[in-house]
């Protein structure tokens, strides 16, 4: 049987409607033959996560709740149940999200780090009690569209026309404010998989997909770049400066050999490379 871990913190107002929100996932869920791990609200912890990805192996992660660019906030708000220290541990694996901002930085390097899918929000979230049912409507049809058959990326699409028609829904009974603030949410929202990469905002990360394809493009760091660079250019003057002596052994003794600067650039990029692989063990 499929494992869902499911992970809802409830804590203050506007966590209390997304809770509420979730519960109908949760029964979408059940209705399909998952097996649905429920943390909720006092069992929603990092630690708690981290042992039910360990000994459960969900296949589907879900989160409702706030969130930032750095992580997904766990109960109480004092830290996160997921950020960038303990991503690694979405490898491999489908996630679906109801959280402001995760998908502009987090979300992005879950994706790098190997989650299957990645669904969630750049910017926030926001929503208005005056239109509670249309806003929980557009929050969860996303994997309801995933759970009747659809791909991920049908399913973003489908989505995306499903807050259109909401919004338009919306603007018919006057609630203008709400049709807009739907509207803006379905704009931000985002699925990253390996056929709809992210955006690159970056000059360096746009020129990295255009030479490396999506894949290598978003995981090589300007470190690496850079490390390489100066280890293909020191390499080439060392070698350039030996055929050199081998070929005209007789110069000027005192002169500045290219190889002694080739050595100078491989060494610094010996320490460039290690220093980043050594940094990305460490996460």
């Amino acid at each position: 049987m499929t494992v869902a871990l499911v992970i809802r913190p409830r804590f203050d107002d506007a966590t209390s409607y997304s809770f509420d929100w979730c519960q109908e996932v949760v029964d979408m869920l059940k209705l399909k033959g998952f097996d649905v791990i429920d943390l909720a609200e006092k069992d929603a912890t990092r630690e708690n996560f981290e042992e039910q990805v360990k000994t459960s192996n969900p296949q589907l992660i879900v989160f409702y709740n706030h969130g930032s660019e750095e992580g997904l906030v766990a109960q109480h708000g004092g830290e996160y149940v997921i950020d960038k220290k303990n991503d690694e541990l979405l490898s491999g694996r489908e996630i679906y999200t109801m959280a402001c901002s995760w998908g502009a930085d987090g979300g992005i390097d879950a994706w790098k780090k190997g989650a299957k899918a990645v669904w969630c929000y750049v910017q926030a979230f926001a929503f208005t009690t005056e239109a509670i049912e249309e806003f929980k409507t557009f929050a969860n049809c996303g994997l309801k569209f995933k759970l009747e058959g659809k791909s991920w990326e049908e399913s973003l699409q489908h989505a995306k026309e499903k807050a259109k028609e909401l919004a338009q829904k919306l603007v018919e009974v006057g609630k203008y404010i709400a049709s807009v603030l739907l509207q803006k949410d379905a704009d931000a929202l985002r699925c990253y998989t390996e056929k709809n990469p992210p955006e690159a905002r970056c000059l360096f990360r746009k020129v990295a997909i255009k030479l490396f394809g999506a894949k290598l493009g978003w995981r090589i760091t300007l470190k690496q770049t850079l490390g390489w660079f100066m280890f293909g250019v020191g390499y080439g003057l060392t070698w350039h400066d030996l055929w050199s002596e081998i070929i005209s052994p007789v110069g000027n003794p005192y002169r500045i050999h290219g190889g002694y600067i080739g050595l100078i650039m491989i060494l610094i990029s010996f320490i460039i490379l290690a220093t980043e692989q050594v940094s990305q063990w460490s996460r």
